[in-house]
C-alpha cells in the first residue's frame, strides 16, 4: 500500500470528520499496488451518515492535506454499485 502512516491518519481524521466516527474506509486501485508509481487516491467509504455537501468537504479536504487527486466512492442506500464491490473486494480497509 503506497500511502505513509500520516496520509492514512489524514484520511482516517478526514472521513471521520465528514461520515462519521463509525464510517468505514477502503484504499482500492493503483495506490494498492506498492509496484507502481504514481496515481491518485480512490477511497470507498461507508459512511455513518452522508449528504452531498459532506462529500465535497470530504474530498477538497484530503486534496488539499495529501496534497494529491482523490476519488470518493461513498456507498449509498440501496444495491451495491459493481464499482462499490470491486473497491471492497480489491481494496485494502484503512
Amino acid at each position: 500500500m503506497r500511502l505513509t502512516p500520516q496520509q492514512r491518519q489524514a484520511i482516517l481524521t478526514s472521513t471521520a470528520q465528514c461520515f462519521g466516527a463509525k464510517a468505514r474506509v477502503w484504499l482500492f486501485g493503483s495506490r494498492v499496488d506498492d509496484r507502481r508509481r504514481g496515481g491518485d487516491v480512490d477511497l470507498y467509504i461507508e459512511p455513518e451518515h452522508s449528504d452531498l455537501m459532506a462529500e465535497l468537504r470530504c474530498k477538497a479536504q484530503l486534496e488539499e492535506a495529501l496534497d494529491l487527486h482523490v476519488d470518493l466512492v461513498v456507498k449509498h442506500p440501496g444495491p451495491a454499485r459493481p464499482i462499490e464491490k470491486i473497491a471492497r473486494d480489491r481494496g485494502v480497509r484503512l
